[in-house]
């Protein structure tokens, strides 16, 4: 993982102003916010979501997230993403080596971003991918959930909601995996009733 700290502390004060500027933005329980390593889950149909959600938790709580590999096979885009903490996952396979950089990621204390949705062609009650429940499983880690508003137009107003973190149930199994995925999403949906 290519991130640079410095980088990505220079970049959210301009993403901030960007985010002000495109949108009425608002964020909502950023003290929820736990120090340490954590697994930030959060809904998926836009991509300027992984943006809004670093402006939201600012220079105080660097993060590093999981992104498609598709992205950084675009020649400008995939060195400064990578830059901002972006690492790289196969979507189709069970991708080993995302799993051991979230799991080490974690670990070291970083906050680690994933859309457990897969993707942004995805609508409430779709089914969500198990990984951010396995990681956070395997690393005692805990979950906070974030809503992002779904309805992101020229200066509409934009809400990042950030839900109480939470420690799920220990598990190995894939049926287990599989609960917490789905409790997942239902929290992340829920905070839509903070709006």
């Amino acid at each position: 993982m290519k991130y640079n700290r410095t980088f990505q502390a220079m970049a959210i004060p301009v993403v901030n102003i960007y985010d002000h500027l495109k949108y009425d933005y608002h964020v909502i329980g950023r003290e929820h916010v736990p120090d340490g390593g954590c697994v930030l889950v959060a809904n998926h149909t836009q991509w300027a979501d992984p943006v809004l959600v670093g402006t939201a938790l600012g220079n105080q709580h660097p993060i590093v997230a999981m992104a498609k590999k598709e992205l950084f096979q675009i020649k400008l885009l995939g060195p400064l993403i990578s830059a901002l903490g972006a690492f790289p996952v196969d979507r189709g396979t069970a991708d080993i080596g995302a799993i051991k950089t979230s799991l080490k990621a974690v670990k070291e204390g970083k906050k680690l971003l994933i859309f457990p949705e897969g993707g942004t062609k995805h609508k409430e009650g779709d089914e969500a991918k198990v990984g951010a429940a396995m990681i956070a499983a395997r690393t005692g880690a805990p979950i906070l959930p974030i809503y992002i508003s779904e309805n992101k137009k020229f200066r509409s107003k934009v809400y990042v909601v950030f839900g109480e973190p939470y420690v799920p149930e220990k598990t190995k199994s894939k049926e287990g995996y599989r609960a917490l995925a789905d409790d997942m999403m239902r929290r992340i949906y829920a905070l839509k009733e903070r709006i």
